[in-house]
């Protein structure tokens, strides 16, 4: 059943002029990203006229409005759709099998990786591939995936001087988190390979192709099946 989390762990508060930020316990969590994917639709089937977006992150969402609206009428009004639970929300996902490859040319941040873990190249692959992640949010850049479930062992904190320039496709790791840059941009996340899959494609009606609540499972291939995928 898809039961809400404890209420009272969550605060309803003004965020701006034309918005409503709802926080949950600053923990990461599958049941937190759950809850929060499962709020959001269910705000979205409520209360589409009044809702100008929501931008969903790890332990938050926020609710902008359109001007006019009552921020304190819908305060009580999210607090009784989030109390009624989410029965009625099907959680839609989907397993994505992705290739990686951790060839040192695309995988530039590989070595200082395994010198500062002090394990091998080969066994930070082998960490990286293992889990089944879970899609928490979709963020930061169109398509950006932010994935939990890395392995503890690599979590890394992110660079002190971001690149003005991360390749498409890059595979990287930052704190706690794990994920894919879906187009040419700067970051500040660790490089370890590169997939040849596309994860946002704006010619798309649905540009983004891999959603909330969807599972990602990474396999290494060469960098001649890389190249030639």
């Amino acid at each position: 059943m898809n039961r809400p989390l404890e209420f009272q762990s969550l605060e309803f508060q003004d965020y701006g002029s034309h918005a409503v930020l709802i926080s949950w316990p600053n923990v990461i969590s599958e049941k937190t990203s759950r809850d929060i994917y499962l709020f959001n639709q269910k705000i979205n089937a409520l209360l589409s006229e009044s809702i100008v977006e929501i931008v969903t992150a790890y332990c938050s969402l926020t609710v902008f409005v359109n001007t006019g609206i009552d921020k304190q009428k819908l305060i009580i009004n999210l607090k009784k759709i989030y109390r009624a639970g989410f029965d009625d929300i099907e959680v839609k996902s989907k397993i994505w099998d992705i290739p990686v490859c951790y060839d040192l040319s695309l995988g530039i941040d590989l070595k200082n990786l395994a010198k500062a873990k002090n394990i091998s190249v080969e066994e930070i692959i082998q960490l990286h591939t293992q889990p089944l992640y879970t899609v928490d949010f979709i963020g930061f850049l169109p398509g950006f995936p932010y994935l939990s479930g890395l392995n503890p062992l690599l979590n890394t904190p992110r660079l002190e001087n971001p690149r003005q320039n991360i390749n498409k496709g890059s595979v990287a790791i930052g704190g706690k988190q794990t994920g894919v840059y879906p187009i040419d941009s700067p970051g500040g996340w660790h490089i370890i390979g590169r997939t040849p899959f596309t994860f946002f494609n704006p010619q798309k009606t649905n540009p983004c192709v891999i959603k909330a609540m969807d599972k990602i499972k990474f396999h290494a291939i060469s960098l001649d099946e890389y190249y030639h995928d």
